[in-house]
């Protein structure tokens, strides 16, 4: 269905609320792609949320969403944020992490010691410099991927 066309649905005046991965974080290779609601034809991995001030809202793709908010740089560096983050994500348990002298794997980045441990209470924790996380994790996979949600959030 191509909104586009149609009486009553404005074209401009669009913000973006929000611009969601369907992969998720967890996703295997295999995504579920969904239609963009203006123009009906993409299949689309990235939804960009939109809302218009009478209160319609639209998930849609890259290019409705620049036409919509008439930002032709916004929504396309929104989108390569987090296809990027994906693929950093992605590779995170891959790295080639050191082993501390209390047999903690770690790493610098950034001017950051960042690592995991086995918290007192069976499970594992991170760490960024001196900062404790709070949750505890299953498994030391687990607490690898949330020390890098924590260090590169979604926004």
């Amino acid at each position: 269905m191509n909104r586009w066309d149609q009486k009553g649905i404005p074209h401009k005046g669009w913000e973006c609320e929000d611009v969601i991965d369907l992969r998720g974080d967890d996703a295997a290779e295999d995504t579920a792609y969904a239609v963009c609601e203006m123009c009906g034809n993409e299949r689309i991995r990235f939804v960009h949320r939109m809302a218009h001030p009478d209160g319609m809202s639209l998930g849609v793709g890259c290019v409705c969403a620049e036409k919509m908010t008439d930002d032709y740089e916004g929504p396309r560096r929104r989108e390569t944020h987090l296809r990027n983050r994906a693929t950093r994500r992605a590779r995170w348990l891959r790295r080639k992490w050191r082993i501390s002298k209390s047999g903690n794997p770690f790493l610098n980045i950034d001017g950051k010691n960042i690592g995991v441990h086995r918290s007192k209470f069976g499970g594992w924790g991170y760490h960024i410099d001196s900062t404790l996380s709070r949750a505890s994790f299953a498994t030391q996979s687990e607490a690898k991927l949330a020390l890098f949600d924590a260090l590169f959030p979604k926004v």
